[in-house]
C-alpha cells in the first residue's frame, strides 16, 4: 500500500493526529461493504456506471484498516464501490485508510447520507438507534453536533427509535407520519400492545393533532380501568349487577320512577333489586344507578292480593289496556290554549324576563354535545369534553349570565355547522359577530366570508335588476294605455 497524501478528501480537512488518513490505491475486491451501512437500498446507480465507464472514480472511497482477512470495510463510498463494480472497467480505486471507532463509523455514513437527503426516515431511525445502544448517555445536542443536523431533527428519530420496525417502516410507506409516529412513541409506557393500538389509531387518522389522540387514548383508557375497577366494586355490594355485557332487562326501571327516599332503601332487599354500572365516553368513564328489574311485583294490585311483593311502588304505571291518548291531547290543547292567551296579553301575561329564561335555557338544553363542549371552551371550562348542559345552566342563576351562556351555546352551534353549511344564517352571524370584536380571521375563514359578501352583493344586484325589469313593464303598460286613450279620443 502506497501513501500519497494525509488529507481526508472526502471533507477537505486536515486530518493529522488520531484520525490522519492515508491516501492510497486499493484492489476493488478487497473492499466490503459495511454491514451495518444505515442506507438499505443504493437506489439508482445507471448515470453513475457511465461516469465511472468514462472518467474512473474522481473522490476517494473512505475504509477502515484491513482485518484479518485483508479486507476493508467501506465507510462512505457504498454506491461508487457498487457502481465501480458494475463498470466492470475499474480494477483499483482511491481509498482513504482510516481507523474509527464502532461510534465513529455509524456517525459518519449517517452525516454522508443525511445530508444528501440519501435515507429513508426507517434507516434514519435504524442508525441513530445503533449510535444510542453504542455510546450511553447520548444526547439530542451531542448527536446534532456530530453529524450536523438540527436538534429536532435527532429529537425525532431518538424519539420514534420505540416503536417497533414495523411502524417505522409505516413512516417510509406515508402510512403513519412522522409527526404521529413521535406522539405515539409518547405512550410507551403503556407497554407494546397499547403502543401498537396508539400506533393503529393514528395511521387510521388522516387529520387531526396526534398529540391529543394520543390524549384521548390515555383518556379511553383510564376510562376502562375506572369502568372495570366499578364493576367489580358493585359486584362485592350488591347480589345482582348489569354492566354493557350483561345489561337489564328492558322493563327494569330505576328506582327513583317507582319509589320515594324510603322505599328505595328497603328496595335493596327485594330479589328484583339490581345495580347497573353503565359505561360513559365523559367524565370518570362509569354511571352507576339501582333498578327494580321486575316492577309489576311492585303493583298495588299484586301486593294487595299478595301476588307480588310487599313493597308497593309509589308510581303505578297505568294498565296495559288503558289508552290515555285523549288525555294527552286534551293536555296538550289546554297548554297551548292557556299559553297563546298569555301570549296574547299585553299585560298580566307572561313577563319579560320569564319568556327570555324560557327562551334561553330551552336553547340550551336541546344543544348538541359538540355544540356545549364548543360552548364549554368558549367559556373557559378545563375539560370542555366533560361538561354537560347541566354544568352550563348551574352556574347561569342571573339573566346576564344565561344571556352569555346561550351566546356561547349560540356560538357552538355555529361552529358545528362551518364545514358544512357555512352559508347559513347562524354561521354568518357567528363571523360577523367575531370579526366585529377585532379578530383577523385566517385564510379560509377569510375565503369564506369573501364568498358569502361576493354572494350577497350578486343577489342584490339581482334584485334590483329584477325590480328595473318590474318597473319598466309597468312604465311601458302606462305608455300603452295612454296611446289607447289617444285612438278612442
Amino acid at each position: 500500500m502506497t501513501t500519497t497524501d494525509t488529507t481526508d478528501t472526502t471533507t477537505g480537512t486536515d486530518t493529522a493526529g488520531a484520525t490522519r488518513g492515508e491516501l492510497c490505491w486499493l484492489p476493488l475486491d478487497v473492499l466490503t461493504p459495511h454491514p451495518e451501512n444505515p442506507r438499505a437500498s443504493l437506489g439508482d446507480l445507471s448515470e453513475l456506471v457511465r461516469s465511472i465507464r468514462s472518467h474512473g472514480i474522481l473522490e476517494p472511497l473512505v475504509v477502515l484498516p484491513a482485518d484479518d482477512n485483508g479486507e476493508h470495510l467501506l465507510v462512505a463510498g457504498h454506491r461508487r464501490h457498487a457502481a465501480a463494480q458494475r463498470a466492470g472497467t475499474v480494477t483499483t480505486v482511491p481509498v482513504v485508510v482510516r481507523a474509527m471507532t464502532p461510534v465513529e463509523v455509524i456517525e459518519a455514513m449517517l452525516s454522508e447520507n443525511v445530508n444528501r437527503s440519501d435515507l429513508t426516515v426507517a434507516e434514519e431511525v435504524r442508525a441513530v438507534e445503533r449510535l444510542m445502544s453504542l455510546e450511553d448517555g447520548l444526547t439530542p445536542a451531542k448527536l446534532c453536533r456530530r453529524i450536523g443536523r438540527s436538534q429536532a431533527w435527532v429529537r425525532s428519530r431518538m424519539a420514534v427509535t420505540i416503536l417497533p420496525v414495523r411502524w417505522r417502516a409505516a413512516i417510509d410507506s406515508g402510512e403513519l407520519s412522522l409527526a404521529a409516529a413521535e406522539a405515539a412513541a409518547t405512550a410507551a409506557d403503556l407497554g407494546p400492545d397499547h403502543l401498537d393500538a396508539v400506533c393503529e389509531r393514528l395511521a387510521g387518522a388522516r387529520w387531526g393533532d396526534p398529540a391529543r389522540a394520543v390524549a384521548s387514548y390515555r383518556d379511553d383508557l383510564r376510562r376502562d380501568t375506572a369502568y372495570t375497577a366499578a364493576v367489580e366494586r358493585a359486584q362485592a355490594k350488591w347480589a345482582t349487577v348489569c354492566t354493557a355485557d350483561d345489561p337489564p332487562p328492558e322493563r327494569a326501571k330505576r328506582l327513583g320512577e317507582l319509589f320515594d327516599p324510603d322505599g328505595c332503601k328497603a328496595h335493596r332487599s327485594e330479589p328484583c333489586h339490581a345495580a347497573v354500572v353503565r359505561r360513559t365516553s365523559w367524565g370518570d368513564g362509569f354511571e352507576v344507578h339501582e333498578v327494580c328489574t321486575d316492577p309489576r311485583r311492585h303493583h298495588r294490585t299484586r301486593v294487595e292480593n299478595g301476588n307480588g311483593s310487599e313493597l308497593a311502588s309509589d308510581h303505578t304505571r297505568p294498565a296495559a289496556n288503558h289508552d290515555d291518548s285523549h288525555a294527552k291531547r286534551k293536555g296538550r290543547l289546554a297548554r297551548l290554549d292557556h299559553a297563546a292567551t298569555a301570549f296574547a296579553k299585553t299585560r298580566g301575561g307572561i313577563s319579560q324576563h320569564d319568556l327570555t329564561r324560557l327562551a334561553l335555557r330551552g336553547l340550551i338544553s336541546e344543544a348538541g354535545r359538540e355544540a356545549v363542549g364548543y360552548a364549554a371552551t368558549i367559556l373557559g371550562y378545563d375539560q370542555p369534553r366533560d361538561v354537560t348542559t347541566a354544568d352550563l345552566l348551574d352556574g347561569a342563576d342571573t339573566p346576564a349570565a344565561l344571556v352569555g351562556v346561550a351566546g356561547a351555546v349560540a356560538a357552538g352551534l355555529a361552529e358545528t355547522a362551518m364545514y358544512w353549511s357555512s352559508g347559513s344564517e347562524p354561521c354568518r352571524d357567528y363571523l360577523a359577530t367575531l370579526t366585529s370584536t377585532g379578530w383577523t380571521p385566517d385564510d379560509w375563514t377569510a375565503t369564506v366570508l369573501a364568498r358569502h359578501t361576493d354572494a350577497t352583493v350578486e343577489d342584490a344586484y339581482d334584485e334590483q335588476a329584477d325590480a328595473d325589469d318590474d318597473g319598466g313593464d309597468e312604465s311601458d303598460e302606462g305608455d300603452d294605455e295612454s296611446e289607447e286613450d289617444d285612438i278612442d279620443s
